[in-house]
C-alpha cells in the first residue's frame, strides 16, 4: 500500500478546521489544528478528534482534562497554519484569550465547544480523544474548510427538492 497515495485519497474528504486548546502539564496554553473532529452522540453529548501519538502536546489531553474545540472561520487560515506547526510559541495575544482555569479561547472563532476527556483510544499512529461536552457557544459566519491540502470555504449546491432533516435523522 502506498501511504502517499492513501493520504491523497484521504484528502478528498472535505473537513471543517478547528484549533483544539488545552492547558499543558506546567499550566501553559496548548493548541493544535485538527480537522478530525466529529460528533459522536447527542445523548450524552460527545465529540471526538484524533491526535498523532508523536505530538508533544498529547499529555495535555489526559483522562478528565478540559479542552476546547474552536471552529475557525473562513478568515482564520493563518491561525490554522500557525497551530498546525510544531513548537510552543503558537499563542499571540491578539488571537486568543485565557482564563487560567479554562482552556484558551481562539478569538473570533465561529464556535467553541468546551469538553472534558472521557476516553482515549490508541488507533494506529493516532490517539482518538473522546470528550464529554460541558458547554458550547457560536456566532454567525462561514466555516473554514480543508480539502486536498488546501484551505477554502463551503459553497452550497443549487437548492434541491431533497432535504435532510437532522432533527428527524431522515431525508425529506
Amino acid at each position: 500500500m502506498n501511504p502517499q497515495e492513501l493520504r491523497r485519497i484521504f484528502g478528498f474528504l472535505a473537513t471543517g478546521v478547528t484549533v483544539v486548546t488545552a492547558i499543558g502539564p506546567q499550566g501553559e496554553p496548548v493548541g493544535v489544528t485538527a480537522n478530525s473532529v466529529t460528533s459522536v452522540s447527542l445523548d450524552p453529548p460527545l465529540i471526538l478528534w484524533c491526535l498523532t501519538t508523536k505530538n508533544i502536546n498529547l499529555s495535555a489531553f489526559a483522562l478528565h482534562a478540559p479542552f476546547s474545540v474552536n471552529v475557525l472561520t473562513e478568515q482564520q487560515t493563518e491561525i490554522a497554519k500557525n497551530f498546525a506547526r510544531s513548537g510552543t510559541t503558537k499563542f499571540r495575544a491578539d488571537t486568543y484569550s485565557r482564563n487560567t482555569s479554562q482552556p484558551p479561547t481562539i478569538s473570533d472563532a465561529l464556535a467553541r465547544i468546551v469538553c472534558r476527556v472521557v476516553a482515549l483510544h490508541l488507533a494506529g499512529d493516532h490517539t482518538i480523544i473522546v470528550g464529554s461536552v460541558d458547554s458550547f457557544e457560536s456566532r454567525e459566519g462561514s466555516p473554514l474548510v480543508f480539502q486536498s491540502s488546501r484551505f477554502g470555504r463551503f459553497l452550497p449546491a443549487q437548492a434541491s427538492a431533497d432535504a435532510f432533516d437532522p432533527l428527524l435523522d431522515v431525508w425529506m
